[in-house]
């Protein structure tokens, strides 16, 4: 607990009861509870009513970043994005410039243009994604041909349906998602790559390990299916090994035997999983990309298992380190309604309004930032369940309303 939740507790004050107290939002009371940054005259305002310091309360001040001097991932995210909103690489692909290219020349660019996919499917819009991704497939999928002779182009065609289909499940379009993996999985076969036929098995597993469409019958998950897809990834031989990839099969069994209630299993595949992730190095690791495993992955996957097993506290802690995690990474972009709504799902379960109300807010800021369709359809599942659980709390039918 907190120590400004423990200060509040000690009062026997609500949260409401308390932010207008110190004359802030609930919202932000609840944000400074749960650790995030503030800005500089709410931390003041809190100090004065408490007659303490920022740091005997643990409160955490907004950093400005520094425009002149971003730091190296920042920059390389922004020349991702000067190349994908510029569209330079397409309109030489589309032959729209005064260039003749060369097929070494046009692959050598669609490669380009799948690594600056890869690297802002986290950050970026879906709906921003998913577009420039499928622009890239018409035009490698314009020569069938090629694709059946040349494994570099296959190679690319296939990460690109891979990214089409983590765009997909977000704009909850789950037999677009099932499509794009079927043409991922053709692609890498011809390929002749492991690593990527590895992680179309993975990503299949997922599919049937997550709700493809909240709130739509026939998408429910199915673990039997999961857990034999991560049973042929595993399965795979041949190629570079990864880590990262082996890590994210494993994950997804342990999440598959949890959903069965198999304890010992789940148990199992967690921990070997979690060995794998610690002997990754990402620089090094050729399937790291693929197997889309950030960081703040590792505690998300263990919060969802943790969870299905009954462990909720433990998920919780998970929680807790994935969102540290991910803000040390991020800010924006799809992870964040992977994350926030598990946290709404945990305090359902442990019946904690407040816990419930912080994640349902950040949730909602998660959704409108990434246009995440799916997000928005398994919120709403969530909030139905909490104003079953809190039917009394006027609160969450205003937050209903900001959902639609």
């Amino acid at each position: 607990m907190s120590r400004l939740r423990e200060l509040r507790t000690q009062q026997f004050a609500s949260l409401r009861e308390q932010a207008s107290k110190i004359g802030i939002a609930v919202g932000t009371l609840l944000a400074a509870e749960h650790g995030k940054p503030l800005r500089a005259d709410t931390i003041q305002l809190i100090c004065q009513y408490y007659g303490k310091t920022e740091t005997e309360l643990g409160l955490i001040r907004q950093r400005r970043q520094s425009r002149t001097a971003p730091k190296e991932d920042e920059m390389q995210r922004r020349e991702a994005l000067t190349l994908l909103a510029g569209g330079s690489g397409l309109a030489l692909l589309a032959g729209t410039g005064s260039l003749s290219l060369t097929r070494e020349e046009e692959l050598t660019i669609a490669r380009t243009l799948v690594g600056a996919l890869w690297r802002t499917s986290l950050s970026e819009d879906v709906e921003t994604v998913a577009q420039v991704t499928g622009w890239l497939l018409k035009f490698l999928e314009r020569d069938p041909g090629l694709l059946k002779t040349s494994k570099e182009a296959a190679q690319v065609a296939a990460e690109g349906h891979l990214i089409a289909a983590i765009a997909a499940r977000h704009l909850l379009q789950p037999g677009e998602r099932l499509r794009h993996l079927q043409e991922a999985e053709r692609y890498a076969c011809l390929a002749g790559a492991p690593l990527l036929q590895m992680a179309v098995y993975s990503y299949l597993g997922y599919s049937y390990n997550f709700n493809l469409a909240p709130g739509m019958k026939g998408y429910k998950p199915q673990p039997e299916t999961a857990r034999l897809w991560f049973q042929r990834g595993l399965a795979v031989n041949g190629g570079p090994t990864s880590s990262a990839m082996e890590a994210t099969l494993l994950m997804g069994q342990a999440e598959a035997h949890s959903l069965l209630q198999e304890y010992r299993a789940a148990v199992k595949a967690l921990g070997q999983a979690e060995m794998r992730y610690a002997a990754t190095v990402p620089a090094n690791d050729p399937g790291y990309a693929l197997a889309d495993t950030p960081p703040h992955s590792v505690p998300l996957w263990k919060a969802r298992i943790f969870l299905n097993l009954g462990r909720v506290r433990e998920a919780l802690e998970a929680l807790e380190e994935s969102q540290r995690l991910y803000h040390t990474e991020w800010r924006d972009g799809r992870g964040l309604v992977d994350l926030h709504p598990q946290r709404m799902a945990v305090a359902l379960a442990l019946g904690d309004q407040d816990l419930f109300v912080e994640a349902l807010q950040a949730s909602i800021e998660g959704i409108q930032r990434s246009k995440s369709r799916y997000g928005q359809a398994e919120v709403k599942q969530l909030l139905k369940q909490g104003q079953t659980r809190w039917p009394q709390t006027k609160q969450l039918s205003e937050w209903e309303a900001l959902i639609e």
